[in-house]
């Protein structure tokens, strides 16, 4: 009995992969679309290419991006303008190369300030020697008084010795020598008493011209140490200054080396129209291939269910089987 033939089954997966790169190449040209927007377009172009590697035959996609009249009126006047600041950029390397050529001349900058070397501190003033205070003090006060008992009992001497004498008696009596010693004692007794005096008078004077001395001298000491301090302040001020000055200096020298290279990057930093934006758009999934692989594959297992001697050798074989079962 004649019955079906069987498929190729080498030939249907050829035709399959034909299938499947047709799919790819529809989902390919579906995700390809031209672009209109008010400031450009984008456009897509295809031609047959021979791929060098396997030598057939694919096609290549080129993609175009353009900009509207005007904004590509604009972008070529900045272009242009651009070429002209490179240009200009260019002739001042050679500026820049003798500026950094140069090594910084930091011998040209004004001195730095240092730390004031003045002293600033005093020595302490004398306040003089109290002993030689005292003891002119002591010597003034028993001058004066001995200027005045002196004429006082001399006076005092006479007066009694012409009275003694008045008297009749001389010299060499006992209530003459008794009168004129009383006197003496007197006399002894009022130069003590002005020789104490001096004594506390010099304390005194002593103390207090100490005391004045002392205070002149801190007085003295406070001005000087004011005085000082405010130099020194002034010292360190003007130290100060002459820092800032040498870093100004420095700064300048500085910014001086680099001018070249900051006008060149200024000029060289120009703006440029961008590429147009294209808005997004869903693109095309992928779609399915037709299963012709696995429809021969189906159809080659029905053609062969309905061979009738394919059917007599299944039931032969299953006969026998059972056959074998029963020994």
């Amino acid at each position: 009995m004649g019955g079906k033939s069987s498929p190729n089954y080498g030939d249907m997966a050829v035709q399959q992969g034909e299938v499947n790169e047709g799919v790819v190449r529809d989902q390919t040209y579906a995700n390809r679309p031209d672009q209109q927007t008010p400031w450009g377009y984008t456009s897509w172009d295809s031609n047959q290419y021979t791929d060098p590697g396997s030598g057939e035959q694919t096609t290549r996609w080129n993609q175009t991006q353009g900009l509207t009249p005007e904004l590509m009126d604009i972008y070529n006047k900045q272009v242009a303008i651009q070429g002209g600041r490179s240009d200009v950029a260019g002739m001042l390397t050679g500026r820049m190369g003798q500026e950094f050529g140069n090594q910084m001349d930091w011998g040209g900058l004004s001195p730095m300030g240092g730390v004031p070397g003045s002293q600033f501190t005093l020595p302490e003033g004398s306040v003089g020697d109290p002993n030689a205070f005292r003891q002119r003090a002591e010597d003034a006060m028993y001058n004066k008084a001995q200027s005045r008992l002196a004429p006082q009992y001399d006076s005092k001497r006479q007066a009694m010795e012409i009275k003694m004498r008045n008297q009749g008696l001389n010299p060499e009596d006992e209530a003459y020598k008794s009168q004129m010693q009383s006197l003496g004692q007197q006399e002894n007794d009022a130069y003590d008493q002005a020789m104490w005096g001096a004594t506390d008078a010099g304390r005194n004077e002593s103390n207090a011209m100490f005391g004045q001395a002392m205070s002149n001298n801190q007085n003295n000491y406070n001005q000087a140490y004011g005085a000082n301090q405010a130099n020194f302040g002034q010292a360190m001020q003007g130290s100060q200054y002459a820092n800032q000055i040498r870093q100004q200096q420095m700064t300048e020298q500085m910014q001086q080396r680099g001018f070249s290279l900051n006008e060149i990057n200024a000029l060289l930093s120009g703006q440029q129209v961008q590429n147009p934006q294209m808005p997004n758009f869903a693109q095309a999934s992928a779609a399915q291939p037709a299963p012709v692989y696995q429809a021969g594959v189906d159809q080659g297992n029905y053609n062969a269910s309905q061979n009738p001697t394919n059917a007599l050798l299944g039931a032969a074989g299953t006969g026998a089987g059972i056959w074998a079962g029963l020994q």
